[in-house]
């Protein structure tokens, strides 16, 4: 139980708290206008100072931080079966400075200290991973608006994980909180054989499955390309000025088939004066005595006279003929002998560089080889040491697949063979939804469709609204508080914020707060609720209307009221 949060904070108001029911009220001030609300009254900072005094983690940027506060000392003083004890926390600009009693104590061992008190959490309990943790189990019955702690009633903030609302809620409620632990355990195996799957390339797989047998073949196969490429680097000099060599033995090579070009058109034309000469031998003077004879036919005697004329002309114009191929002939073929020499003498030059460039290679290639060279190696290395791990990750992932099956069916199983527990949380819930509403509602508990585990939801009549939700947060907490003190891990008091009657009507408001006190005196318990003064005119609005009577707070509201003039604030600060 809380018994006071105080503060050395000259404008601080002092918080007293009773068992049973407590209601914090937040008043409008009467200047205060119709668009002015009651944040910053410090209805929420009540919460937070809670949380402040139990966090083993340091937020610079809340309220305790602020210029204006830093270097106060907040104090809470709880009562735990009778011994009562005082935790304080100094706010600074680098660490805080926590004590209990009057010693100093780190935040560690104060959770450590209290999770044993308030929920009977040992170091065993609390050791494995994923085990159920004392910030997780707090954050239930201290739930801040800020973190979206009342968005859903099985959730303590909307940042929390699924498997730690699971742990945490199968410790309170009595189930075997280690099956939900297990479980996301096996998750994080079975995530770590699926990242290792994804990181296969699809040159791996079959049939979407991974072939080891592909791995393997391909790791051979690199050892021989790393070695060969290997060999071919280190056997290889850099030629100083490779690619200026190439380049004339470019030039050379492009010359001598330039010169071939030209003896093959040289070539082709003695073939066709040796020809031509032959022609000029076969062209006899019989033939043209012949030709003229029969022309002699058609002509007179003193034409016939003149064919010594013509013969000597013939034979004239044979010679200068002859005489002309001939010269041509021995042009083609001088030609023909001096681009032969000068061909010998270009190969001769070229061999010479085509051996230059074979004895090394240029900077380029070399670094393009070196640069394979890394990427075959890199991709050999990496097989080599992946194989032995990538060898069983298939039956890794189906093993494990199986084995989240039989874990969500053992966490169905456990549900429906702790009898007790779940129809206890069951009716509790049915009970307490009744009370608001006339009708109970529902929670099932058990196995989900899924691989998520251990599935719980609730619902209540009504429309769905924001009011609605935090009802079921209302109900939900508290059949937390039974199922709890039941098990032995209750802290002995539930905090609600304002917030938890956002969007309810005035009804529902008071019969929330007349179910509160009833559960506090039945379980001997502390509620404490804080409360704007526009929902408590609400619940007498409503009773007017109705003419009967929800809930008289008065008896319950504290002494200490906060308001939303200047100094009416928790702290007595308006930041």
């Amino acid at each position: 139980m809380i018994i006071e949060l105080t503060s050395n904070l000259g404008t601080f108001k002092t918080l007293k708290f009773k068992s049973g029911l407590n209601i914090l009220v937040a008043e409008r001030h009467e200047t205060s206008g119709a668009k002015e609300t009651r944040n910053g009254t410090g209805k929420t900072s009540f919460v937070e100072l809670v949380h402040y005094l139990l966090s083993d983690k340091r937020n610079a940027d809340d309220d305790f931080h602020k210029p204006e506060i830093i270097g106060s000392d907040f104090c809470g003083k709880f009562s735990d079966n009778g011994s009562h004890f005082l935790v304080c926390k100094k706010s600074s600009a680098n660490t805080d400075v926590l004590k209990k009693d009057g010693k100093e104590i780190t935040p560690k061992n104060l959770r450590k200290e209290l999770g044993l008190r308030w929920f009977d959490l040992s170091d065993e309990d609390s050791a494995p991973t994923y085990g159920p943790k004392f910030g997780a189990l707090i954050a239930y019955f201290v739930r801040k608006e800020r973190n979206g702690g009342f968005a859903s009633p099985i959730m303590n903030s909307t940042s929390q994980q699924g498997w730690d609302s699971q742990v945490s809620l199968s410790y309170l409620l009595g189930f075997d909180w280690r099956l939900p632990q297990k479980l996301q355990v096996k998750k994080d195996e079975k995530k770590d054989a699926d990242t290792l799957a994804k990181m296969i390339r699809s040159g791996y797989l079959t049939d979407g499955a991974l072939d080891v047998n592909k791995m393997q073949s391909r790791l051979d196969l690199l050892d021989t390309e790393v070695d060969a490429k290997r060999k071919e680097v280190t056997s290889t000099s850099v030629l100083d000025g490779y690619r200026r060599h190439e380049v004339i033995a470019n030039d050379l090579t492009g010359r001598i088939r330039d010169l071939n070009e030209a003896n093959l058109e040289d070539l082709d034309l003695v073939e066709s004066i040796d020809l031509a000469l032959r022609e000029v031998e076969d062209a006899s003077v019989a033939d043209l005595k012949s030709m003229y004879e029969q022309v002699g036919i058609f002509f007179s005697d003193q034409v016939k006279k003149r064919f010594e004329q013509v013969e000597t002309f013939h034979k004239q114009v044979a010679r200068n003929r002859e005489a002309h191929l001939k010269r041509e002939r021995k042009n083609a073929a001088e030609r023909l002998a001096s681009r032969k020499k000068e061909i010998n003498e270009l190969q001769i030059g070229l061999s010479d560089k085509l051996a230059l460039l074979r004895s090394g290679m240029a900077i380029e290639r070399l670094t393009f080889l070196q640069s394979d060279l890394n990427r075959l190696e890199a991709e050999q290395t990496d097989l080599r040491q992946q194989l032995p791990r990538f060898r069983n990750v298939e039956e890794d992932r189906k093993r494990l697949g199986r084995e989240i099956n039989d874990l969500v069916d053992l966490i169905g199983q456990d549900v429906l063979e702790r009898e007790g527990p779940r129809k206890a949380a069951v009716q509790i819930f049915a009970e307490t939804s009744q009370f608001l509403y006339d009708e109970p509602g529902q929670l099932i508990v058990g196995k989900s469709s899924g691989v998520a585990g251990l599935s719980i939801e609730t619902d209540i009549v009504g429309k769905k609204s924001g009011g609605k939700n935090h009802m079921q947060v209302f109900c939900f907490d508290w059949l937390l508080v039974e199922a709890a003190i039941k098990n032995d891990r209750f802290p002995g008091f539930l905090i609600h914020d304002s917030h938890i009657f956002d969007g309810v009507d005035g009804r529902q408001i008071g019969l929330a707060l007349s179910l509160a006190k009833a559960k506090c005196e039945k379980l001997g318990i502390q509620y404490v609720v804080a409360m704007n003064s526009d929902d408590l005119q609400k619940i007498k609005s409503e009773e007017e209307v109705s003419g009967e009577a929800i809930f008289d707070p008065t008896d319950f509201i504290m002494e200490t009221r906060l308001s939303d003039e200047p100094n009416g604030g928790l702290f007595g600060i308006k930041f």
